[in-house]
């Protein structure tokens, strides 16, 4: 069973938590094989309710003292543009959709991010388009 972790590090990202467990993208994601979905929502309000089914999990909780274990158990990292989250999951080899949060200031993320991305090494969008987020999803 195939796995995606979300991490939108010590921040909220109200934004990317709704679009990763829109029905739109929870159909994409198990429609490519993935029955686990783990979110780490940080300091934001919303937090969706664990659940678990025959063929799906859900898991979220805000923090822990380290993601390693969660990059390590995961075929798919989906994360802010955080520099240290970034480095850490792309030293460990897995693909990664880098979502860039359009509200902080001086964003600093879209500049990391498009670099990133232009050194082969990840992909990045904006969760600006809504419900599409599902279809960049099943890009991979």
């Amino acid at each position: 069973m195939k796995s995606a972790f979300v991490t939108v590090g010590t921040t909220s990202f109200e934004e990317l938590i709704a679009a990763v467990t829109a029905p739109e993208t929870l159909q994409v994601l198990r429609s490519l094989g993935y029955g686990r979905l783990v979110l780490q929502v940080g300091r934001g309000a919303a937090a969706p309710a664990p659940f678990r089914t025959a063929a799906f999990t859900l898991d979220v909780f805000r923090f822990k003292e380290s993601l390693a274990e969660d990059l390590e158990n995961a075929d798919l990292v989906i994360s802010h543009a955080g520099a240290g989250t970034c480095l850490e999951t792309l030293e460990k080899g897995k693909p990664l959709l880098v979502v860039v949060n359009e509200k902080l200031m001086n964003n600093h993320q879209l500049e990391l991010a498009r670099q990133l991305y232009r050194d082969g090494h990840l992909f990045y969008c904006t969760c600006r388009y809504g419900t599409y987020f599902h279809i960049i999803c099943a890009s991979f």
